[in-house]
């Protein structure tokens, strides 16, 4: 009996090494199983951002006439959309060219025509087919022109000259101010900004504009009573063919910034056509 004690009581450490042994292999399998599964989870988290992520292409101009600080400016308010997210689900993917054509549209979205350093427009440049800009937006494209881009962009300014017609429907008066303004961001404004009320934004000798028929929408009109264009349109919006124009009399990349409107000018131009979050831009 003493003996098979003995015995036994040497078996206890064989079955406590064994014991061990195996906590030893299964703590590290659990460990591993709990990393592959966060990492699995991150997988699919990564992937379900890129099926609501939308990349829009922008096209910039850069040639004779546009003013530098214009482009970089508006640069400057892409960049910071994209890293405030100031449209949600959305990304802007942008490229400058100093000639408009069809081979450099080919592939974007959106032409940005910004205000220029030189005159009030671009319609004798012979860096731009004015062909080619009316094919792109017709196609189902969006057109967003500042100042310079907006005089040209609208039918005609008055007692001056005829422009491209992308937006059809409006008419541009030439106020000679320049300085900040006060706009008043109308009911389509909020919908498409998210906020209304009045805002100050920078004014170099832009057009104000107004309707003439159409399905016209209007954004934001100009509410300072010390000029002669009080309730005319400084933001606008029109349609040619299956795409969409915005014509902007003001600069919402330059101090104050607005990089938030612009970001939204490029949005109702692109048509509208991607979910937000399930809030699609109709307006």
């Amino acid at each position: 009996m003493v003996k098979g004690r003995k015995r036994l009581d040497r078996r206890k450490p064989k079955k406590n090494r064994v014991s061990n042994n195996k906590l030893k292999i299964l703590i590290p399998l659990v460990f591993m199983l709990i990393i592959a599964n966060l990492a699995l989870e991150h997988d699919k988290s990564t992937n379900q951002d890129k099926v609501n992520f939308k990349t829009v292409n922008v096209l910039i101009y850069n040639g004779t006439g546009a003013s530098s600080n214009c482009v970089s400016k508006i640069e400057d308010c892409l960049d910071k959309s994209n890293e405030r997210n100031l449209t949600s689900n959305v990304k802007f993917s942008y490229k400058t060219s100093e000639v408009i054509d069809n081979k450099t549209l080919s592939g974007y979205d959106v032409l940005v025509m910004p205000g220029s350093s030189e005159g009030y427009d671009y319609l004798g440049s012979d860096e731009i087919d004015a062909n080619a800009v009316k094919n792109f937006v017709a196609s189902g494209k969006g057109y967003l022109g500042i100042c310079a881009g907006a005089y040209s962009g609208a039918q005609y300014t008055e007692d001056w000259y005829d422009g491209w017609g992308i937006a059809p429907h409006v008419i541009n008066e030439h106020p000679l101010d320049t300085g900040n303004l006060t706009v008043n961001i109308t009911s389509a404004g909020n919908e498409l900004f998210g906020y209304s009320g009045k805002q100050i934004m920078p004014h170099i000798n832009g057009p104000a504009m107004y309707a003439s028929g159409g399905d016209v929408v209007t954004f934001a009109t100009y509410a300072d009573d010390n000029t002669d264009y009080e309730g005319s349109a400084a933001v606008i919006g029109d349609h040619y063919g299956k795409g969409r124009s915005v014509l902007s009399g003001v600069h919402p990349e330059l101090e104050p910034e607005h990089p938030d409107m612009l970001a939204y000018m490029i949005l109702w131009a692109y048509n509208g056509t991607f979910d937000f979050n399930k809030t699609s831009i109709k307006v």
